[in-house]
């Protein structure tokens, strides 16, 4: 009682959401303006409006920066461009660059995770194109805060005397660090997901309290918004129609109702129609999906299928997983996030036992589940037409997966903070260890470190002048072997080089080969300091399935980025080679 009394006193609707941006500018810093999925796609509709004062149309051409975007609704797009087209953004092509060794959506290959290459990562450059782009974020950021703030006042409206569960509720989506990540990008998934729980917020009150002319317009606002931000954002207005229609049925308030109608109608014909009419005269239908497909590709599985190879995906990247679906956490989180949605699962049907004569409580808790199950259900069919089963794509619904998650959990008498505070601390962590990590520049070094291993080999105008190897060793498939090169450039070249690092076996065969700048793709070598040395660490994983053989190298090699020659490994006596080559063992048989 004494806790429950001590969290009410704390002014928790305003301390959340703060919490919540303030850990967001994290995930602000660590994260480059466009290494979440989509981003760039995003961007390229922002900047269209911005330069050219019309909506891109779509098209099959896919030379488009918008690309598949031009499908989307278009109010985040609208409101971002009003920030970009203010700005000094005439460096834009300057700063865009595209890395050409990037890994996509498979988070087990290691490196090469960077989409674009920055000359300055950390600190970010804010200046000109990069600068508008970072303040479009903080806004992004911003709506991800009012979403939190939503989803607490849900809680509130849910059950008003356990500020304990409101707690946490608001705790699964403010330090969920996929939230955090999506919330601080470029993305229109931040605008929906705002308006979203704002809907769900509105409709428990109307559950609660039955027809309110203000709290129905507000709430007709909120549904035509969302509807002309993101197609799945007519899910919860959808939902809100169904609430409306039982709260009618209960009070029999046909004033109430048919203002809510009207306000619906008229708000969503004024604000979205035009959209939606806009498809149908360019595309012969009203959502463009279809032509989207058409475009961008389709695909054909079934949901068994889908069921089978996605849904691991699916699970963790709502929780965490970054960049463009390439990072990954410790498995050890994901194993715990699944663990307490086991224990909630197990609460929420104790909870819904004991509350299962207050209609009330079980209408509303009813509406929420409907919500995420269309929500889920329709995520599910569309990614049965494309790829699509990415946790980031339930954040409109969760509002629903956060007060379930906290119901289930305060119904076993699990106390919040246990929960709460170490997602927070995981939250505040996560960018440390596993973003940042993954953007940042070799760092430059004063002097080889005295662990280094002298080297002698030089390409055109770049030396290695160091190396860390394991001693040679026996080695087994599966195995992951740390290396750390130190790079030194003598001059100035006109020229960019590519790296190939690859495992050999004893008669020279390939095991392993990756290609990239160093930094793993994230510092082409003509943007190295003169006569400075940098540190390179990479891990060469070997494969599951390697044979057994008696001898495998460590093979170095640069060429001429993107499609020239080779350069031969020029040693201090003089000679050449096509290669280095350092040894590191044997593989053993699996």
């Amino acid at each position: 009682m004494r806790f429950a009394g001590a969290i009410e006193r704390l002014p928790l609707h305003v301390l959340l959401p703060v919490a919540f941006f303030l850990v967001g500018l994290f995930y602000w810093y660590a994260a480059p303006n466009f290494e979440a999925s989509d981003t760039v796609q995003h961007v390229g509709v922002i900047k269209w409006i911005a330069e050219r004062g019309e909506l891109p149309l779509q098209s099959a051409d896919h030379d488009n920066l918008y690309g598949q975007e031009a499908s989307q609704p278009p109010l985040y797009y609208l409101l971002m461009a009003g920030i970009f087209s203010i700005m000094d953004t005439t460096d834009f092509d300057d700063r865009f660059l595209p890395s050409p060794f990037p890994i996509i959506g498979d988070p087990l290959q290691l490196g090469n995770k960077n989409l674009l290459i920055y000359k300055q990562v950390y600190p970010p450059d804010l200046r000109g194109s990069s600068l508008a782009l970072y303040i479009i974020r903080l806004v992004s950021l911003g709506m991800g805060a009012v979403t939190v703030g939503a989803v607490y006042q849900s809680a509130r409206t849910l059950q008003p005397a356990r500020p304990g569960f409101a707690l946490l509720a608001a705790a699964f989506t403010a330090f969920n660090p996929q939230f955090l990540f999506i919330s601080a990008s470029v993305s229109n998934d931040t605008l929906v997901n705002m308006l979203s729980a704002l809907i769900a917020w509105n409709m428990l009150l109307m559950l609660r309290r039955g027809f309110q002319t203000r709290r129905s317009i507000i709430l007709a606002l909120l549904i035509a918004l969302a509807a002309l931000t993101k197609l799945s954002g007519l899910v919860p207005g959808f939902v809100a129609a169904l609430a409306a229609l039982w709260v009618f049925r209960q009070s029999r308030e046909r004033r109430g109702f048919m203002i809510f109608l009207g306000a619906t109608a008229l708000c969503c014909l004024v604000i979205a129609g035009w959209w939606y009419l806009r498809n149908l005269a360019l595309y012969g239908e009203p959502f463009g999906t279809a032509t989207m497909l058409d475009n961008f590709g389709r695909r054909s599985i079934s949901p068994g299928q889908l069921v089978l190879q996605e849904f691991q995906g699916l699970r963790i990247s709502y929780w965490a997983v970054f960049g463009a679906f390439n990072i990954v956490v410790d498995d050890r989180f994901y194993l715990l996030m699944d663990v307490l949605t086991l224990l909630s699962a197990a609460g929420m049907i104790r909870f819904l036992w004991a509350q299962r004569r207050s209609t009330k409580l079980i209408s509303a808790c009813a509406f929420l589940a409907l919500t995420l199950t269309l929500g889920a259900a329709l995520l599910m069919y569309w990614s049965t037409q494309t790829w699509a089963s990415t946790g980031r794509l339930l954040f409109p619904y969760i509002t629903s997966a956060s007060l379930f998650l906290a119901l289930g959990l305060c119904a076993l008498r699990i106390p919040p903070a246990l929960i709460a505070l170490p997602l927070l601390a995981f939250s505040l962590f996560a960018p440390i260890r596993y973003i940042i990590p993954n953007y940042d520049h070799p760092p430059a070094l004063a002097a080889l470190p005295e662990a280094a291993a002298a080297a002698d080999a030089q390409w055109g105008d770049l030396r290695l002048a160091g190396y860390e190897l394991p001693p040679a060793q026996t080695w087994s498939p599966g195995d992951r072997i740390p290396i750390t090169l130190y790079w030194r450039v003598e001059a100035q070249s006109p020229l960019a080089y590519a790296l190939a690092l690859s495992l050999l076996d004893a008669d020279g065969e390939t095991i392993r080969r990756f290609e990239t700048w160093p930094g793993w793709g994230a510092m082409p070598h003509p943007w190295m300091k003169h006569h400075t040395i940098y540190r390179d660490d990479y891990i060469m994983l070997i494969p599951a399935d390697a044979a057994e053989t008696s001898e495998i190298q460590l093979d170095i090699r640069w060429y001429v980025f993107p499609d020239g020659p080779d350069l031969n490994a020029l040693l201090e006596t003089g000679q050449e080679l096509e290669s280095l080559q350092l040894p590191l063992g044997m593989i053993a048989a699996a």
